[in-house]
């Protein structure tokens, strides 16, 4: 609910000081499973856990013995890590996944951030400065490129917000995940003006020299769908919208 209502906030800010801004949806693929453990055991020593703690946790994944239970009996045959590659991930069921993979997503955040990455808005009145990366649910990320104290164009947001997009990518590759690309998409939003006043938001999807694209394992790109400012998705368990409908088209 507080993610879903930071998205509506934020577009109602964009809307209002009609301002261009770029959000990407760009969700992780098997975040529990897919942490590495190097990464994993330099984050929780950084948040305080003994190298003893953690090392018995992750040593105790890496050298599971996978059985395989069916109505007949159970195998005696098993699955299991090989010298040269050992398993990796959190898994789904252990307790300390969920704080694990917080604690790793705070590193990614703080990195994200101090590049610079992010919404960056500014109270009018009081001039109270803020800085957030995005809204992000477990894998579930909502990136954010905007921009109160500057006057970007189109162009320029696309380019920030691609940037961000790549930035989060690779941090995440770095740590032993990868984005999903069939689960991603964006929203360019930007406004026309009409010469008595009125404004419309611009159809930035139909250009195609805004394609975004995501970062793959493999070192390549995949393009990702490019939605328009009326187009409702459901993401957090709600449906939002850049411009403030929430019927599903």
């Amino acid at each position: 609910d507080d993610g879903t209502l930071t998205k509506v906030l934020m577009y109602d800010v964009i809307r209002q000081t009609r301002r261009p801004a770029g959000i990407a949806s760009v969700d992780a693929d098997n975040c529990y499973d897919r942490i590495a453990h190097a990464i994993a055991s330099l984050a929780f020593q950084a948040f305080g856990v003994p190298a003893t703690a953690a090392e018995s946790m992750l040593t105790t994944i890496q050298e599971m013995k996978f059985f395989l239970r069916t109505g007949f009996g159970d195998s005696t045959d098993f699955a299991s890590s090989r010298v040269e590659i050992k398993t990796q991930g959190l898994c789904q069921g252990n307790g300390a996944a969920p704080a694990g993979w917080a604690v790793v997503s705070i590193c990614l955040i703080n990195a994200h951030k101090k590049r610079g990455h992010g919404g960056h808005f500014i109270c009018p009145i009081s001039k109270l400065k803020s800085h957030i990366a995005g809204v992000i649910y477990v894998d579930d990320t909502d990136l954010i490129h905007f921009r109160m104290e500057e006057l970007e164009d189109r162009e320029e947001t696309f380019f920030g917000l691609q940037e961000a997009i790549e930035n989060w990518g690779k941090l995440l590759l770095a740590s032993g995940g990868a984005l999903k690309p069939s689960k991603c998409f964006y929203h360019l939003i930007s406004f026309d003006f009409n010469e008595d006043g009125t404004w419309t938001y611009a159809n930035n999807e139909e250009n195609e020299e805004y394609r975004a694209v995501v970062p793959l394992a493999d070192g390549s790109f995949a393009r990702i769908d490019h939605l328009g400012a009326h187009k409702a998705t459901k993401t957090l368990g709600s449906m939002t919208c850049p411009s403030g409908c929430t019927k599903e088209a």
